[in-house]
Formats: structure tokens, C-alpha cells, sequence
């Protein structure tokens, strides 16, 4: 895994050129509200869900990871909106994504709060 630590994780909503290179995910990630230099990480998904890129970073650099699906689609149940936008996720689901893995999430337990 990266030596990176992961504070927030978003996945885009929107549709993403995946010829873009780092700069150009970068602005992408900007748009949507993250900060991947301040331990955001952003995942793109391409429209027809053969393969999905995870921006992070640290305080020297950016990371930019690519996962291709091989001999299927990811299974996960996304809608593209026309505007840049993003739901967050927990690492929890940001694993289950890169497996491949179909999730849905009626309902997040909630957190517990010291006394």
C-alpha cells in the first residue's frame, strides 16, 4: 500500500478525460473540494468502468494510481453528473472499489464519541 496517510477519500461523480495526466487530475480534484497534497484522495472512474485512478498525496508529492479491470466492468452502481462533484467515502469502501467489488451503504454506523 502507499506510505501515504489517507484523511478523506472522494469519488468524482463526474465524467473524467483519462487522458489527463497528474496535472490535469489535479485541477479536477480542486474542483470537487479536495486538497490531495493535504491527504485527500480522489478516485476517478472511467465512463465505462474498465478502469479507475486514485489521486494522493504528501507533503513532497503526488501519488497517481490505476487500477484496470481485466475481462469485466467494475461492478459498483455510479451515475455521472455533467457538473464536477464528488461523495465521500470511507476506506472501507475505497478497498472494496479497488477490488472490484460491488458495495451499497444504506446506513453508516455512527461514530463513537468518548464521554
Amino acid at each position: 500500500m502507499l506510505p501515504v496517510t489517507i484523511r478523506r477519500v472522494f469519488l468524482a461523480q463526474h465524467r473524467v478525460d483519462f487522458r489527463k495526466q497528474l496535472n490535469g487530475l489535479l485541477g479536477e480534484a480542486y474542483k470537487v473540494g479536495a486538497d490531495p497534497y493535504g491527504g485527500d484522495c480522489v478516485v476517478f472512474v472511467k465512463k465505462d468502468r474498465t478502469q479507475l485512478r486514485a489521486l494522493v498525496g504528501d507533503g513532497v508529492g503526488l501519488y497517481l494510481v490505476s487500477r484496470r479491470f481485466e475481462g469485466g466492468r467494475l461492478q459498483a452502481l455510479l451515475s455521472f453528473a455533467e457538473q464536477p462533484s464528488a461523495n465521500k467515502i470511507s476506506t472501507a469502501e475505497l478497498s472494496l472499489l479497488l477490488e472490484g467489488a460491488s458495495f451499497t451503504v444504506h446506513r453508516r454506523a455512527r461514530t463513537c464519541r468518548g464521554t
